[in-house]
């Protein structure tokens, strides 16, 4: 066997250990880049979990009649607050008419009348 031969036997077994090595530290890296996804995955489904039950308690009906009340100052509607719309024109007036409007504002605003 000439010496040519044996140093490129040597060079390609040099490669080949090279090669295997970079193929393990990179399979090794991509592992631990899939078990980091992997905690970043269980971590926005706990998230999400805790979202949604965040949700359903507060599209409950009482809680938003409870939040309404105590932090809006809302109460439930009256029955005088009722109006039917065939009576809006007796209780609010008529209504303004955009032809109203346009003619108001040229003349020099709503309180030109």
């Amino acid at each position: 066997m000439s010496k040519r031969a044996f140093f490129f036997g040597l060079a390609v077994i040099a490669v080949l250990i090279f090669s295997l090595y970079r193929a393990k530290y990179g399979a090794r890296e991509s592992s631990l880049q899939i078990a980091a996804i992997e905690e970043q995955i269980e971590v926005a489904r706990a998230e999400q979990t805790d979202l949604l039950a965040e949700f359903s308690h507060r599209s409950r009906q009482e809680w938003i009649e409870e939040f309404a009340r105590n932090e809006l100052g809302m109460v439930p509607a009256r029955a005088e607050q009722f109006v039917r719309t065939v009576d809006l024109d007796g209780r609010v007036g008529p209504p303004i008419v955009e032809s109203e409007v346009s003619e108001r504002t040229n003349r020099g605003g709503p309180n030109a009348d």
